[in-house]
């Protein structure tokens, strides 16, 4: 069973458009992830002012900050790798779809000439001649 040569450089493509999306998609999760991040100064602030005793902090609220700290570190541990992984298999399907589309433009023979400005000008010589 052989493929339709268009069938090989039409599937290829559209997975392309497809990892392009999920590039986009992976970026705004690291946003995401970046926006979470943006009242870390109170909290800095915060941890700072009991740390000088301008504030008390009892033992259960403490336990608690604690909790939510390693919670969130490994919430955004998990996001990171999560990225990681997705940005490691778009980039072994782009590899795989350009190795499909060279191996597929590469067997398709050339029955017209080209179109548009050449740059070289091609002789029975094989030596070329600026325009």
């Amino acid at each position: 069973m052989r493929l339709d040569r268009k069938f090989l450089l039409i599937a290829p493509s559209i997975v392309l458009v497809f990892i392009v999306a999920g590039v986009f998609y992976t970026a705004t999760r690291l946003q995401q992830l970046v926006d979470a991040s943006d009242n870390w100064a109170v909290r800095d602030a915060y941890v700072t002012s009991v740390e000088r005793g301008e504030r008390q902090l009892a033992a259960v609220k403490a336990t608690q900050l604690v909790r939510l700290s390693l919670d969130a570190e490994h919430r955004r541990t998990a996001a990171l790798e999560a990225t990681r992984d997705l940005l490691v298999v778009l980039a072994s399907m782009t590899l795989a779809c350009c190795a499909v589309l060279f191996w597929a433009i590469r067997g398709v023979p050339r029955t017209l000439p080209l179109r548009g400005p050449v740059l070289f000008s091609s002789s029975p010589s094989g030596t070329g001649s600026a325009p």
